[in-house]
């Protein structure tokens, strides 16, 4: 086909195009807008670094995390249901499904040094509005490994939108344990509306109402960060525009996030969140098979798993009160090992009762203990880190997600599944035994994190 063939081809598409680039391009240049700072609207608590943030910057953070973080619960409700409408095996349906963990994995770190370069909030902005439109395609894809190509960037996305909601709550605000409090309630009411929201979308709109819903999620994120001032201490100095050399990983951003990985703070931080990670992916995979060898109904089942939910969003709001009376990090460790304990413990469990009330239990842990991870990281960051220190936890997360659930099966193939709680409970158990007894040869760790 000629030049001229060609471009008579694409000229009805061309409009299109065109309002599509100049919306990416609007989302982006507003992020990057400069606004009022935010030491207009401070006001200093005390003599550290503890200060008065107004809503008009906390809500935006809030709603950051509220809608970023429970993007995999939402799109785990209808994702399944309708690739298995395309006829697509169970097999093909955990590739599609995990394939939105690939690229964080490798590329977080790049992602948060990115963030710290150029700011976290347009990058946000300009990754989720990209991530929403992605959701919106999925309808009209009947081909698996587009399918799979699709949710790999999608995942990508979504995971800037968390990595950024977590740079922006420890750069505006200060990694306050208060605020992180608040801020981890938000995410657990995300988890908890978003998917009846969005299954409720499916059921009365049919496969575009319940991706619409979807994509209003990540359209959320996005709005949220939009309405962020700036975000101080990025390394760019002020905003610059995208190049595509940007889009390139460099070693240096690698090396520097095993550098602050070393930092025997942070080092403490990230052991505890793989190791509570590890519980909950055994909770996410295993938990569900064993209440139904139970008998337990499926709405029984799905009523254990909100109760957990429930109570770690109010608890999660203990978090400002109970840091006066114990040192955070040590507070971290406790409920952190309390969140395996709840775990390891299922298999004494047989009636409903019981179980509910230790997924109520393990819901006070997993409250208390996720806030108490951001503040942490958030203290033990410098405002140019704080990017890649979000980025750090985040493959750290990945990773362990991605281990447990093989070391499960297997212990469950050579001991039984009851056994294998017990064998996985005790070895995470003993991971938190060693982190306690570095914090406690070493009292500094303690006060690190202040």
């Amino acid at each position: 086909m000629s030049p001229g063939a060609t471009g008579r081809a694409d000229a009805p598409l061309r409009p299109f195009r065109r309002k599509f680039n100049l919306l990416v391009c609007f989302c982006f240049n507003q992020a990057a807008r400069p606004r009022r700072s935010l030491t207009e609207d401070r006001r200093t608590l005390s003599g550290n670094a503890r200060t008065h943030v107004p809503l008009r910057v906390q809500i935006p953070v809030y709603g950051t995390g509220l809608f970023s973080n429970s993007m995999t619960d939402v799109g785990s409700v209808i994702l399944p249901i309708w690739l298995a409408g395309l006829g697509a095996s169970p097999a093909m349906i955990g590739l599609v499904i995990g394939s939105r963990h690939i690229l964080p994995f490798f590329f977080a770190i790049h992602g948060g040094a990115l963030m710290d370069r150029l700011g976290a909030k347009r990058l946000m902005a300009l990754s989720t509005l990209i991530s929403g439109a992605l959701i919106l395609s999925f309808p009209l894809q009947t081909s698996i490994p587009l399918i799979i190509a699709v949710q790999m960037i999608n995942g990508y996305g979504a995971s800037m939108g968390w990595i950024g909601a977590q740079t922006a709550f420890g750069k505006l605000l200060n990694g306050n344990p208060a605020y992180s409090g608040r801020f981890a309630f938000g995410l657990r009411m995300g988890s908890f509306a978003g998917p009846p929201l969005v299954g409720l979308a499916w059921d009365q709109f049919g496969i575009w109402g319940g991706f619409a819903c979807f994509a209003l999620w990540s359209f959320g994120t996005c709005f949220s960060a939009m309405a962020l001032p700036d975000i101080p201490g990025s390394r760019a100095g002020g905003p610059r525009p995208l190049r595509m050399g940007d889009l390139m990983p460099r070693w240096a951003d690698y090396l520097a996030a095993i550098r602050l990985a070393a930092m025997p703070v942070m080092g403490v931080v990230l052991a505890v969140t793989m190791l509570r990670v590890a519980a909950s992916s055994v909770q996410d995979s295993f938990y569900p098979i064993y209440l139904q060898g139970l008998g337990l109904s499926a709405t029984s089942i799905g009523l254990l798993l909100t109760i957990s939910s429930a109570v770690a969003a109010f608890s999660a709001l203990l978090v400002g009160p109970l840091t006066r009376f114990m040192s955070p990090i040590w507070l971290l460790i406790l409920t952190g090992s309390g969140s395996i304990f709840f775990v390891a413990i299922t298999p004494f469990q047989q009636a409903f009762l019981p179980l509910a009330i230790v997924a109520g239990l393990r819901g006070v842990c997993m409250g208390i203990s996720q806030p108490l991870m951001l503040s942490i990281l958030a203290s033990a960051s410098t405002p140019g880190t704080m990017g890649v220190a979000a980025a750090l936890r985040t493959t750290a997360n990945r990773l362990s997600a991605g281990v447990t659930p093989i070391g499960m099966g297997f212990a469950a193939h050579m001991a039984g599944l009851n056994d294998s709680f017990l064998i996985i409970g005790v070895a995470l158990l003993a991971g938190m035994a060693i982190i306690a007894l570095k914090v406690w040869r070493n009292p500094h760790l303690a006060r690190d994190e202040d």
